[in-house]
């Protein structure tokens, strides 16, 4: 399956052009920004990048230097409309085959992943930005065991948790073995399909895998789904309360693997800084706050509405 990288920070017209790659059979990795793109790149080695109008010229000329110092090879498009038909040409050029009239298969699984998937869902939903990720989150704080399943137009996904960890992520249509917290990732960064959680752990002796970092590919995920405008944007109701790391925030920590940038803004979220100062902040200070709001890393001092959640970066409050 070819793969396209698409580096777009506005979901606006971002999400309408993954579907139409999407539905034209090919693989498609989101990310928000030229650094995020990069990573991705790294991580995915896709055929062709997509960049899209918001991002900063000088920035999305880097970026294409060092891409092309990687690979000369690589294509390079801007986004044109209609979406359906720039995915069709791009199909054709990469030789990629048509897309199939019906989805993969369900990755085969064992008798006990198959009674937990037998039960009705706890939760389910629509999959937009942060969601999954949220609910992730939430699960993890709760160490639920179950099966997060994802249908999507190509088949489903399924991320097993135990303990509200994830030990294994299976994808439509992709061979296992693969790193498992980048394909948890770029299943965060996704913005289509609809998700249930279907509680259990008869699963258990039947997966195996590394122990991953919980909460860092859910980061890495909202990272390359939206850019630090959007979440600053998200943030802008708060931008004069006084965030405060919550008592939870030590696990949160262990399980988020945060760089020396992330480090710097927990280090000054000492109770007397603002949520405008704090994004003056190098790195990508705007998605980490709003990760930590999210999740229960962090909260707003007291009288300063601490229960109201941070919305979503394309639906800002």
């Amino acid at each position: 399956m070819a793969r396209i990288l698409l580096v777009d920070g506005d979901p606006a017209s971002r999400e309408p052009l993954e579907r139409a790659l999407g539905d034209e059979g090919l693989d498609v990795v989101v990310a928000a920004d030229p650094e995020a793109g990069w990573e991705a790149f790294a991580a995915f080695e896709p055929e062709a990048v997509v960049l899209g109008r918001r991002l900063p010229r000088a920035e999305a000329e880097e970026l294409i230097a060092r891409l092309r110092r990687a690979d000369p090879d690589i294509l390079f498009l801007a986004p044109t409309e209609p979406w359906n038909e720039m995915a069709r040409q791009l199909r054709v050029r990469l030789g990629a085959p048509a897309p199939r009239t019906l989805s993969s298969p369900p990755p085969p699984v064992g008798p006990g992943a198959a009674r937990v998937l037998s039960r009705p869902p706890l939760e389910s939903g629509t999959i937009a930005i942060g969601a999954l990720a949220h609910l992730l989150a939430r699960l993890w704080r709760t160490a639920a065991d179950g099966i997060v399943s994802i249908d999507r137009p190509g088949g489903p996904d399924r991320i097993f948790l135990l303990r509200g960890t994830a030990v294994a992520v299976q994808v439509a249509g992709e061979r296992a073995g693969g790193d498992a917290s980048d394909a948890l990732a770029s299943l965060c960064a996704s913005g289509e399909g609809s998700f249930g959680f279907h509680p259990g752990s008869d699963f258990a002796g039947e997966v195996r895998g590394a122990r991953m970092a919980a909460l860092a590919p859910l980061l890495a995920g909202l990272r390359l789904a939206a850019d630090e405008p959007s979440y600053a944007e998200a943030l802008a109701t708060f931008r004069d309360q006084v965030p405060r790391r919550a008592a939870a925030s030590g696990a949160v920590l262990r399980e988020l693997a945060p760089d020396a940038d992330d480090l710097a803004l927990l280090s000054a979220m000492d109770g007397t800084s603002t949520v405008e100062k704090l994004l003056e902040g190098r790195g990508r200070p705007a998605s980490l706050l709003w990760f930590l709001l999210r999740t229960g890393g962090a909260e707003l001092g007291p009288g300063q509405a601490a229960t109201r959640e941070a919305p979503a970066p394309h639906a800002p409050a």
